[in-house]
């Protein structure tokens, strides 16, 4: 028996609608009232469900109203029997009774009831006037309620029905796993795997951009109330200096590595020393901030002349400003970046159906999701060619690249070389992922695909992995192959581009 959460939730189709509709009409004509209802409770409301198409209704359908406020129907349910109001004002028990505002001052209702003893709620009359029902009005009223209670035995059977044949056909079809559940449980579990590297991939850059906010607030506090005396004071040869190094901070100059910043301010602090510059160290440092490398010597009369430590400094804090937005947008592209690769392999497609997706733009996701782990000593090898988009199922295929890698990673021990590469084969797309591991032992290669079989300590897999993989990819028509050997294991994932 469907339980009473399961009756909550359970949908009336259109057809009892249409029946039940029919009934109040026929019901609300026969007692000769402007509104009969069916109602159906909702916890903390009560709804009307079902309203007679009436002259002088006041009731509209799915109308809420608010529980425990001295209904009719609340008396109804909690006494599961029959209740008559001939008129609400005469008695002081109703005369309080929320739909005395709407003039229906008399009632007669009885309850409706699932099969499992739940309430459903009411079937009822209401009038503008007062009424006194005969006992034939009121077993007709019951003979409704029976008519609507057998629609809900129905109803409940019928679900019954369908729930017994879906669970066995999930029975008979999964004898050991629903594949769904276990893609999106092994794609969780690798998502728990990379939470850290995850949650590092978007610290990082949101820690930059909190700095690079710190900064530009310090300018618009110190510097910017500055800027005015200080053009006030610029000569025009010291102007024409000012705006060569603002020239300086706006071009495009490839970044140094440590070790040729380190070179660079060695050279140029000794050049500057040469030319006798006093402090030519912090100088040095200055300059290369603005994006002075080579030209130093251009500036040599404005490095001389008193007026250069200011000039340097407001330059430089320009320099600090232009940084601070470059990092911002940077860190905000890479965080976006990480973001929607999370999002996209997160995503749980329910609608079944197939969608034209790039198969590159899917692994590319994956490895983004794992750059936090590739940085640790994994050289990424890529050789694509442009594929079409093709017909398939991508969150799935994500988790057949996402199981490839991660094994691939672990035979390599997160150090050596990982190659993805794509063909195209006639008809066919060629997807292949290559690690320089330690190889799989050929004695239990026929058995990697085989589920719950697994290598890996207690706690460390499920043996689901692969099994998954073979699952979607024969979903997809295709086939997956592997070629293993100490120091080259190949997984080679084959995708029809038509399928039949």
């Amino acid at each position: 028996m469907l339980n009473e959460h399961i009756n909550k939730h359970i949908e009336i189709p259109t057809s009892y609608f249409e029946k039940w509709q029919k009934t109040v009409d026929l019901m609300a004509h026969i007692f000769d009232v402007p509104a009969g209802l069916i109602m159906r409770i909702l916890p903390p409301e009560i709804e009307v469900f079902i309203s007679s198409h009436t002259d002088n209704n006041p009731y509209e359908e799915n109308e809420k109203a608010k529980l425990n406020t001295g209904l009719y129907c609340e008396t109804v349910m909690a006494k599961r029997d029959l209740l008559q109001v001939p008129n609400a004002l005469e008695d002081p028990v109703w005369q309080n009774n929320p739909d005395v505002k709407l003039n229906m001052i008399s009632y007669l209702g009885v309850p409706l009831i699932w099969p499992n003893q739940e309430i459903f709620g009411t079937i009822c009359v209401l009038d503008s006037k007062t009424r006194h029902y005969a006992s034939l009005y009121q077993a007709l009223l019951w003979q409704f309620k029976e008519i609507i209670d057998g629609d809900l035995r129905l109803l409940v059977s019928e679900r019954e029905s369908q729930q017994r044949a879906q669970e066995l056909a999930q029975t008979l079809e999964h004898l050991k796993t629903t594949q769904t559940m276990l893609v999106q449980s092994e794609k969780m579990a690798a998502l728990g795997h990379l939470v850290a590297g995850i949650a590092h991939e978007i610290n990082t850059p949101l820690g930059a951009i909190r700095s690079s906010v710190g900064n530009i607030a310090e300018f618009l506090k110190q510097s910017l109330p500055q800027l005015p005396t200080f053009f006030k004071s610029l000569s025009a040869d010291h102007e024409r200096d000012f705006f060569a190094l603002l020239q300086k901070i706006t071009s495009d100059r490839p970044s140094l590595s440590t070790r040729e910043k380190r070179q660079l301010k060695k050279s140029l602090t000794e050049q500057l020393e040469t030319q006798g510059i006093n402090n030519a160290k912090a100088v040095v440092d200055k300059l290369i901030s603005i994006g002075i490398n080579e030209e130093i010597l251009d500036f040599l009369p404005l490095l001389r002349t008193p007026e250069s430590a200011s000039i340097l400094e407001m330059a430089y804090q320009l320099a600090v400003l232009q940084k601070s937005t470059d990092s911002i947008l940077t860190a905000s592209e890479r965080a976006t970046k990480t973001i929607f690769a999370l999002k996209s392999f997160a995503r749980f497609d329910v609608s079944g159906k197939p969608v034209q997706a790039n198969l590159i733009e899917g692994i590319e996701t994956i490895l983004i999701l794992y750059q936090s782990q590739l940085k640790q000593g994994v050289e990424v090898v890529k050789q694509y060619v442009e594929l079409p988009l093709i017909w398939c199922y991508p969150d799935e295929l994500n988790q057949v690249w996402t199981n490839l890698i991660h094994n691939a990673l672990q035979a390599m021990k997160n150090k050596g070389i990982l190659t993805i590469s794509t063909q195209l084969l006639d008809n066919q797309i060629a997807v292949s992922i290559a690690d320089n591991g330690s190889g799989i032992p050929e004695e239990i290669q026929p058995r990697i695909f085989e589920p719950f079989f697994t290598t890996k300590p207690a706690g460390e897999g499920s043996g689901l992995g692969l099994d998954i993989v073979r699952k979607i990819i024969d979903k997809h028509q295709g086939a997956i192959e592997v070629n293993s050997q100490p120091g080259k294991t190949i997984f080679t994932v084959l995708l029809p581009m038509v399928r039949t």
